[in-house]
């Protein structure tokens, strides 16, 4: 600070930006006075007793940040865990349908495997496509959730999901979740089941491994008005 040495470290300066921050240093550093008795003390801000901590780092990378999507009840749902980690995925848009696939510069078909007329996308493939509303229009009427058929199949997973559930009483919404769920990923095992099997099941039968799924969680003897039409 001695004579204004530091301007040299910072000079030259080549943007606006730059030269902002150098005149708030400026001002700073001309408000700054030194004891020289005194040995340089370091205060680390964001702890409450000015340590550095790892954690503390971490969790500064979040201060401002937020999430319009309300995911909690995902990892509520009565489901398998590793079902409910592809539903987070897929409600950030981050499955690697042929969309995402492209980003990524990697080959492949962008047409859903589905119904082989749209491009493959989350939305798509999980609410959009003709073959997954006929999946899911069998999973209604035979786990006894008709009550949904007034609800608009528009907007995206996530908005589409909590108007379900809303139609849902309270009590039974974890369980309606967990059926959501076992629907979007036995839709997702099909699309693969396609392209890495050359496999493929009607609706129905997709519909039918989503019920025995439901089932075979215990949730057989829950109030859902489960209705094994077959």
């Amino acid at each position: 600070m001695q004579d204004n040495r530091w301007i040299s470290h910072i000079i030259p300066l080549s943007t606006a930006q730059e030269i902002r921050e150098y005149v708030e240093l400026w001002v700073a550093i001309g408000q700054t006075q030194l004891q020289e008795d005194r040995e340089d003390n370091i205060h680390w801000r964001w702890t409450a007793d000015g340590e550095y901590t790892a954690k503390s780092v971490y969790s500064i990378q979040f201060q401002g940040t937020f999430s319009k999507l309300k995911l909690l009840p995902i990892w509520k749902a009565k489901v398998e865990l590793k079902c409910r980690f592809f539903a987070w995925t897929l409600l950030h848009k981050k499955i690697l349908t042929a969309n995402n696939l492209i980003k990524r510069n990697w080959p492949n078909d962008p047409i859903c495997k589905l119904c082989g007329t749209e491009p493959e996308t989350p939305t798509h493939l999980c609410k959009g496509c003709v073959f997954s509303k006929q999946v899911w229009s069998n999973l209604k009427q035979w786990l006894g959730l008709t009550v949904l058929d007034i609800v608009p199949m528009i907007g995206s997973i996530h908005s589409y999901w909590r108007k379900c559930r809303a139609k849902i009483d309270k009590g039974r919404r974890k369980t309606f979740d967990g059926i959501m769920i076992y629907f979007w990923w036995n839709v997702w095992k099909e699309r693969n089941r396609r392209i890495f099997q050359n496999k493929s099941l009607q609706p129905r039968q997709v519909a039918l491994l989503c019920k025995e799924e439901v089932e075979q969680y215990s949730w057989q003897g829950e109030t859902m008005g489960v209705v094994p039409v077959l």
